[in-house]
């Protein structure tokens, strides 16, 4: 008797768990729809949190994501080998420092200008460590020890 109540908790707490990944999905896929629209409001990110939410609860939601004619091949090489291009890296690190050097310069209090500078770095160094599919490519090409 206790294993089944204790199965239908667990039943409970994944149809919930399930329930908020899906809502978060919507959130960020709406997000960045009206980041297409609005300058300064980041599309990728927010369709790449809502393309893992998909992953997980939605999967013809995650088809049409990553079936977009723009984001969709970017946000696949993340989702599914995290991966971003050597274009996607510059885009990337330059949008995240240009909006950082300019919410500095918007900000009165000196020790969040450093938060939001440092912020900024500390993403743009994660965005330079991840791969690309071209260091990929080079990997593969390399000789293996054996045939040397």
């Amino acid at each position: 008797m206790k294993t089944t109540q204790a199965g239908q908790a667990d039943s409970r707490v994944g149809r919930f768990r399930s329930q908020v990944t899906l809502a978060v999905g919507w959130l960020a896929f709406i997000l960045g729809w009206l980041g297409v629209f609005l300058p300064g409001l980041p599309t990728t990110i927010f369709w790449i949190i809502a393309a893992v939410a998909f992953l997980r609860t939605n999967k013809r939601m995650y088809a049409r994501i990553i079936a977009h004619k723009r984001f969709g091949p970017g946000i696949r090489l993340f989702v599914e080998e995290g991966r971003i291009s050597k274009r996607g890296k510059i885009i990337s690190i330059s949008a995240m420092m240009g909006f950082a050097v300019l919410g500095s310069l918007a900000i009165p209090v000196v020790w969040v200008k450093f938060v939001v500078v440092g912020a900024a770095l500390a993403g743009s160094l994660w965005v330079i460590l991840l791969p690309t599919p071209e260091s990929a490519a080079r990997l593969d090409m390399a000789p293996s020890t054996d045939e040397r």
